[in-house]
């Protein structure tokens, strides 16, 4: 029987140091990993491939977090999907309104892995039961 496939994660930030530690932390855990550097760049893979959680830094050049969280929540192809926001600036407001946008969670750079692990784990498996449920309901 073939293991299931494990969750594809897309870490968006415009910060090289916070990209490659991301993924050093979810990488050692197994996940599925896809790396953005940008808005744009995000958008045009979350169109072909469907992540299963986004980790969206909020302050980036061109194209900001609140943007495309505010984009992927208007359309039901991408409002399931969880969104963490990454960011330096947590008392400025920003918590507030990640949430208020649909975000699922924040988590503070420079990142605590421990905290990032359990937060991720957390996040895919209320999005998991939220499916179930969902399909549950639609086939009743």
């Amino acid at each position: 029987m073939p293991q299931k496939m494990k969750p594809l994660i897309l870490i968006v930030d415009d910060a090289p140091l916070s990209l490659k530690m991301a993924a050093e932390i979810l990488g050692n855990k197994g996940y599925r990993l896809a790396l953005a550097d940008g808005g744009a760049s995000a958008l045009r893979f979350i169109d072909e491939n469907r992540p299963d959680l986004i980790l969206l830094d909020i302050i980036m050049p061109e194209i900001d977090g609140f943007a495309i969280c505010e984009k992927l929540k208007s359309s039901s192809n991408t409002a399931a999907i969880p969104v963490i926001f990454l960011t330096g600036r947590a008392g400025n407001g920003d918590v507030t309104k990640s949430y208020q946008l649909g975000g699922a969670d924040y988590l503070v750079k420079p990142f605590n892995s421990a905290e990032m692990l359990v937060k991720v784990k957390t996040h895919l498996e209320l999005a998991l039961l939220k499916k179930t449920l969902r399909q549950s309901l639609s086939s009743n």
